[in-house]
């Protein structure tokens, strides 16, 4: 997988924007001297005899160190940084050198509020974007040699305030694997969703191994011994989807408005629908020993099949015969759907979801049965 950053460089600022960016630091400094000097030059105790261009001379050396002191400090913090040191001594230099530099124009220039503010505002400004500056190319370099990792996707706002809780761990992995915007949120998405599915899963699982020990001791490490993730895992894959939609299908669909039966369609099967239910009647009407017999006729009789699954099978056998054949065409037509299956053959659903459910307990699984010598003779000789 091509991650989206995996061939792309830090954009370096062009050579224009660097060129500008030193020529408002050297502007700056030169006004924070300026200031610096003015302080010195009107606010000390000169010898009257003194000129003033002495007076400036002998005041800008100190006046330069000061602004020169901050910067060159922090560019040896940066250079120590970018090794991966703290530096906190260099850094604590250059605040102190900057800090000394405006105190002098603020204080200095009290008397005159405009002054004060622009030299000492200049000061700050000037320190604060080569800060600033410097950290940005420190963060590019260090990318550049791989010590520090990728800027994640920018999500916006409006995704932020819709998921915040898929969006903060989008962005978590687009940091550790890379991913872009919308992989990120679709991973993202995805991992929720099979968090919240596989704790519900994993607590069932704790409860039913716990109700399988008498001992909560024995159950307690039971269920801190299996490895529950490979359990949900395998349960997981081995539910019956199809069953479970089968199922909530046939409870959702009123009566005579099947899936797949049109509003033409619909009388005819209300009728077979009627039809079932009168069969049903008179199959709850006979007695148990016509269900026994009948079972033990022709009809296979596994001891796990529920009464109730019994009690679906038609009491005539020629209709268990018809069950048996449907059966049949079912499992050798499996991709038609239930809605042309029973068109087709004349059934309504509800006589398909019955003869489904006889059919999947193995109650339709036994071979049509041959007519016996005895009823072959006596049709013969009917004719």
């Amino acid at each position: 997988m091509k991650l989206w950053h995996s061939n792309s460089r830090p954009a370096a600022p062009s050579p224009a924007v660097e060129r500008a960016a030193y020529l408002f630091y050297g502007i700056a400094a030169l006004g924070s001297s300026i200031g610096q000097i003015w302080v010195g030059v009107t606010t000390a105790s000169w010898p009257q005899t003194l000129p003033w261009i002495w007076r400036v001379a002998i005041v800008a050396p100190f006046a330069l160190v000061i602004d020169l002191g901050g910067v060159v400090t922090a560019g040896f913090a940066d250079a120590r940084q970018r090794l991966g040191e703290t530096a906190l001594g260099w850094r604590v230099l250059s605040a102190l050198s900057m800090t000394a530099g405006v105190g002098i124009n603020v204080i200095g220039h009290r008397d005159t509020p405009y002054l004060a503010v622009v030299f000492g505002g200049l000061g700050c400004f000037a320190y604060s974007v080569w800060l600033m500056h410097s950290a940005a190319r420190r963060r590019d370099a260090l990318r550049a040699a791989g010590k520090l990792g990728t800027t994640p996707p920018v999500y916006g706002l409006g995704q932020w305030r819709r998921e915040p809780a898929i969006t903060r761990l989008a962005r978590t992995l687009a940091l550790q694997h890379g991913y872009g915007l919308h992989e990120s949120l679709d991973r993202a998405r995805a991992q929720l969703r099979d968090h919240a599915r596989d704790t519900a899963l994993l607590a069932h699982i704790k409860r039913y191994v716990t109700e399988q020990h008498q001992d909560p001791i024995l159950a307690s490490i039971a269920v801190t011994g299996i490895p529950t993730d490979q359990l949900a895992a395998k349960i997981r894959h081995g539910l019956n989807v199809d069953a479970y939609a089968n199922g909530i299908l046939a409870q959702l669909n009123p009566i005579g408005a099947a899936v797949g039966i049109s509003a033409e369609e619909q009388p005819a099967n209300k009728a077979r629908q009627d039809e079932d239910e009168q069969e049903e009647a008179g199959a709850d009407e006979a007695s148990v020993d016509t269900d026994r017999r009948r079972l033990s006729s022709d009809v296979p009789n596994p001891p796990d099949v529920p009464h109730q699954v019994r009690r679906l099978l038609p009491s005539k056998p020629a209709d268990v015969e018809r069950y048996r054949d449907l059966w049949i065409k079912l499992q050798t037509d499996p991709d038609l759907s239930d809605a042309d299956f029973a068109d087709r053959h004349g059934i309504s659903l509800r006589t398909l979801q019955r003869i489904r459910r006889v059919g999947n307990h193995g109650l339709l699984d036994l071979h049509r049965q041959t007519p016996s010598p005895i009823s072959v003779n006596a049709s013969t000789i009917a004719d």
